[in-house]
């Protein structure tokens, strides 16, 4: 699911201070239960909504040099734990327990970490909300964690059908420690958010904001419809450009070879464009995002000159009900333009069929991904890739 292996230890966060919020709240809890009696036993569980999701998978996988390799994932692990001891105020954790290996040292092993805690205070149907802790910034829609906010006050995200990260969200993602302020004015529904985090290019804490507004009207289930436009000040913060582009940059340079600080005041705000429309059985949605400005070409080329790069992700889905079982088939089309240097193939084709298996709580998914990289006249292979993956889901 979302790749969060890389930044699980740089967020070893407010763990204490959940687990000193939650215990505070269970004290008063309990104080009151003794005072009443069995009848408020149950009274704590009413509060809390846990969730998760576990994943067992297989794949097979021909990669752009043509070499072809099998992988297993177990014991993969997402929980989160909702608490909403009032209608004004939620809390919510989500820790990922995952098989992991270590590129570098070709080690195997498991890694714990906390990729989402965060805090929202509003009132109940109110016109404003305000959510603040290590989140996703509002600038990617299609989000892949399992386990949504027990204060769910935007219009997203997007639960993409498939097991492969969308190419917009390898492209747009960024988890940080921001603060978001949300508005909503009937369908219309808009934020404002600012973010602090290291940044590669001064090896420095680097603050940013963004914006988006959005409209949604009716529901997904009897269908609705719903569109987003979002800004970021500068999308060199992104994970993308961060990992898979600063990082290169300046092993190049420490090797005497790549740009110095050429890249370091260099910004290149973005904006995202997402829509979702839903009608019966069928569910189709859509992002594109793209830089405002060319990137210097010491920086990102792209061809003689520097690139723009932008990327897309489009899927269309049918549910259907099929000899008493539910399920849903999805197809795909993914892209990247002026992305070589992101290391984001150029296309992707993807098929995706998901089945209940059992009491809508164990799922079974086979999917198909067929990636065309850049040329190499653009510092691509040319060739083309494919990955078979086979899962077992529980979603509890």
């Amino acid at each position: 699911m979302c790749n969060a292996s890389s930044d699980l230890h740089e967020h070893r966060v407010p763990v204490a201070l959940i687990a000193l919020l939650f215990a505070a709240f269970w004290c008063s809890t309990a104080s009151a239960q003794e005072a009443s009696g069995e009848a408020e036993a149950g009274s704590l569980m009413k509060y809390i909504e846990i969730g998760g999701v576990v994943e067992l998978s297989a794949s097979r996988e021909r990669s752009f040099e043509d070499e072809v390799s099998t992988s297993t994932a177990a014991e993969q692990l997402e929980l989160g734990i909702g608490i909403e001891p009032h209608d004004w105020f939620g809390t919510e954790v989500i820790w990922l327990h995952e098989h992991e290996e270590d590129e570098e040292e070709h080690e195997a092993g498991h890694g714990i970490g906390i990729i989402m805690a965060t805090v929202v205070i509003g009132p109940p149907d109110g016109w404003w909300w305000l959510k603040g802790g290590i989140q996703f910034l509002p600038f990617t829609l299609f989000e892949l964690a399992e386990v949504h906010a027990v204060h769910d006050a935007s219009i997203g995200p997007f639960e993409t059908g498939a097991i492969i990260d969308p190419l917009s969200f390898e492209y747009g993602s960024k988890r940080e420690k921001s603060l978001v302020l949300g508005v909503s004015m009937g369908p219309f529904l808009g934020n404002v958010y600012g973010y602090y985090g290291d940044d590669e290019r001064t090896h420095d804490p680097r603050t940013g904001f963004g914006a988006a507004l959005g409209y949604k009207k009716g529901e997904e289930e009897e269908g609705g419809l719903a569109f987003n436009l979002s800004y970021i000040d500068d999308l060199g913060t992104l994970d993308s450009f961060q990992e898979g582009l600063y990082e290169q940059h300046e092993s190049s340079a420490d090797g005497g070879h790549g740009p110095t600080a050429v890249y370091n005041e260099d910004r290149a705000p973005g904006w995202s464009l997402a829509t979702q429309l839903a009608l019966g059985e069928v569910s189709v949605a859509g992002e594109y995002m793209i830089a405002q400005n060319r990137f210097e070409p010491e920086l990102l080329a792209f061809g003689a000159r520097g690139a723009r790069p932008s990327a897309w992700s489009f899927e269309a889905a049918y549910g259907f009900e099929l000899a008493g079982r539910s399920g849903d088939f999805m197809l795909g089309y993914q892209g990247t333009s002026e992305a070589s240097g992101l290391g984001l193939p150029a296309s992707r084709y993807l098929a995706v069929l998901s089945v209940d298996l059992w009491n809508e709580l164990l799922f079974g998914t086979f999917e198909w991904v067929h990636d065309r990289d850049y040329g190499t006249a653009y510092e691509g292979t040319g060739a083309n890739g494919d990955i078979f993956t086979v899962q077992l889901g529980l979603e509890f």
